[in-house]
This record gives C-alpha cells, sequence and structure tokens, in this order.
C-alpha cells in the first residue's frame, strides 16, 4: 500500500523546472571584440564591383561621415553573460541601433537566430552565420546614412 503513492509522488514532473540549455550557450557566453564587418553579399558602390567579404572598416575612409561612423565600432567589446545578460562597450548607433548598450540574449529558431533584447524591450534578432570556439559571426541589416542600407556581417572575436 505505501509503495502506490511513492511511485505516483516520484514520477511527478516539476513543472517550474528550466529547459536545459543547448552548449551553443556556453560557446556564446564570455567577452568578445569586434574583428570586422564585411558585406554579407556583392555590391555595387561608386560604380566599383564589391565582392562579398569585403571589408567595410577599409571602405570607411571613402564613405565620409558614414565611414566615421563605422569606424567607431573598431574597438567594440561584448560581454555575453551566463545569466542571459548583455553589455557591449563601444558604438553601437550604427550597427545595434535597436539593441542599445544592454538588456539580455538568447538563442532562438533552433539555436539559428541570437535574439538581442533591449532595456526598453524591443527585440532584435540576428542570424548565426558562424559560432565556434573563438568566432560567432552574425547577419545585420544596417542603413548606411547617404550610402545604402546594407546586409553585412558582424565579425566577433573571443577575446
Amino acid at each position: 500500500m505505501l509503495v502506490v503513492p511513492l511511485l505516483i509522488m516520484s514520477c511527478k514532473k516539476n513543472n517550474n523546472a528550466e529547459p536545459e540549455k543547448s552548449k551553443k550557450y556556453e560557446q556564446v557566453t564570455g567577452t568578445w571584440i569586434q574583428k570586422d564587418i564585411v558585406l554579407a553579399v556583392s555590391a555595387k558602390l561608386a560604380g566599383q564591383n564589391l565582392p562579398a567579404g569585403t571589408s567595410l572598416i577599409t571602405l570607411a575612409p571613402a564613405l565620409g561621415a558614414a565611414g566615421a561612423m563605422i569606424t567607431c565600432t573598431t574597438k567594440n567589446s561584448y560581454q555575453f553573460n551566463a545569466d542571459g545578460t548583455f553589455a557591449i562597450d563601444g558604438c553601437t548607433d550604427l550597427i545595434l541601433p535597436l539593441t542599445g548598450k544592454s538588456g539580455t540574449w538568447k538563442l532562438d529558431v533552433h539555436d539559428a537566430v541570437f535574439l538581442l533584447t533591449s532595456q526598453k524591450g524591443d527585440n532584435d534578432p540576428h542570424w548565426i552565420q558562424n559560432l565556434s570556439k573563438t568566432t560567432l559571426e552574425l547577419s545585420l541589416t544596417v542603413t548606411i546614412p547617404n550610402v545604402a542600407t546594407a546586409p553585412l556581417i558582424l565579425k566577433l572575436q573571443r577575446q
């Protein structure tokens, strides 16, 4: 008689338990520095054909005031904490205007999307192009003032 209640109680699931996070969370957690921002697709700028992978940091001097917004990001560092919070030290106005400098992060859509949420609650999703122990590459769509709106890849390197 005592065995039946014990079995029922031991089989009861804990609905408060958080689902286990994938190993990708461990790969993302930590400090990252910006390595580059590159074109995600081929583009034409001032009559020149630029292949995918062209560095915007290299092009920045030719872009006037918009170029200064790009070079401002070269010293950016990103801290993604295990508790799901993040902090960015550097310029975010051009490349992550919706995200700002702090908020929360998580992996979404089968861990293929890096979802940043600003302190105001604005969601800013980015496809993960590449993730390894030393590299994190995120897709961005950036409006470069007086130049174009372009699909870019933000390349980060683990510090």
